[in-house]
């Protein structure tokens, strides 16, 4: 994980000369202002006067980095939606394929059923996006100052995970640059609006237009969000018809896995610089789910239908950058397969 991680100089109330001289939280940043990070300081000792020193650091650090991890995304026009593919792949495998304007087949199993085959031009303000999931520890920090529960359950019984066990230990050690588990679609919207509330800057879940248009390098045909576009998994191999052999990818190629415990960052991000968009963890975005959207969605900056029974996730196993998929509210159980990132929705970069 390629984050620029925080430099932390005044630990200790008695050291001075950094950010608020009256707080004993603090940090630098070699993006992030130092206006900007002492009203991130400010805001968490206004809203959390009774936390420990160690939760306002952990918060500190938490929103600091998220800001540090945007990446910006130039708005743009492009063709939402699924954009269509060869009848006949030449590599004879769905990941690896390389869009012409003659296509004349759909990409998809799913487009006819979501909806997606209305393929539809949007036209996106600038945004910026996070680079990476939100982690197992960003999301504990903010869940532990705020007074939530462990983000995580027992198998066995369907419990909380408590702080003072050994599986909250062993998770932390584990999970700590893994992307979070979540159980409902809430938790993710609750930690961006957090992120929002302690920076002052407009965070938010990403709208599903937006997150198409990123992952596909500001609205490419491109079917996977990596560095290539195409999805090349370890073991792995595709068909070259000019040599009538099969190539298997080596160690070097792998650039997406099937694993649900991948590291965040772990595989190369897609052109803009971002990960793991392609990495088989479904991501939550702000959007209800409808089939008819597309059909009559506005062509500016569309955030879906104003009410619904179900959300939209992105990403997933086997799925493309366009692919969209339903989900309920509140899943059964914490998987490590459901996750989100935040976006920042102004049209101007955050530093």
């Amino acid at each position: 994980m390629k984050n620029k991680w925080l430099g932390f100089a005044c630990l200790l109330p008695l050291l001075s000369g950094c950010n608020d001289a009256h707080s004993s939280i603090s940090a630098s940043s070699d993006t992030v202002s130092k206006q900007q990070i002492d009203t991130i300081i400010t805001n968490i000792n206004k809203q959390y006067p009774d936390a420990s020193n160690e939760l306002k650091q952990n918060a500190l650090n938490t929103a600091v980095r998220a800001i540090e991890n945007l990446v910006f995304v130039k708005g743009g026009s492009f063709e939402m939606g699924d954009f269509g593919a060869p009848c006949e792949i030449p590599s004879r495998t769905r990941n690896r394929i390389d869009w012409s304007p003659d296509v004349q087949c759909l990409s998809s199993f799913f487009s006819v059923e979501t909806g997606t085959n209305n393929l539809h031009k949007v036209t996106l303000n600038s945004y910026s996006i996070a680079a990476y999931e939100t982690t197992t520890l960003d999301m504990e920090w903010m869940r532990q100052i705020n007074e939530l529960p462990v983000a995580d359950d027992n198998l066995s019984d369907g419990s909380i995970v408590k702080r003072n066990s050994e599986k909250y230990q062993r998770l932390l050690k584990y999970r700590n640059n893994r992307s979070t588990k979540t159980k409902e679609w809430q938790e993710a919207k609750s930690y961006c609006q957090w992120l929002g509330n302690v920076t002052v800057l407009p965070f938010d879940l990403p709208t599903e237009a937006q997150w198409e248009y990123a992952a596909r390098n500001r609205g490419e045909k491109k079917y996977f969000a990596t560095n290539n576009g195409y999805r090349q998994l370890k073991g792995s191999n595709y068909y070259n018809p000019n040599s009538g052999y099969y190539i298997e990818y080596n160690d070097k190629d792998v650039n997406a896995s099937t694993e649900l415990e991948s590291y965040v960052g772990q595989w190369p991000a897609n052109p803009l610089g971002i990960y793991g968009m392609s990495n088989n963890i479904s991501e939550w975005v702000n959007d209800w789910y409808s089939t008819s959207y597309y059909q009559k969605s506005p062509k500016n900056d569309p955030k879906g239908p104003k009410s619904g029974v179900k959300k939209v996730i992105r990403d997933g196993a086997n799925t493309m950058t366009f692919v969209r998929l339903p989900s309920v509210l509140k899943k059964e159980f914490y998987s490590p397969g459901t996750s989100f990132r935040c976006a920042l929705q102004q049209t101007s970069p955050a530093f």
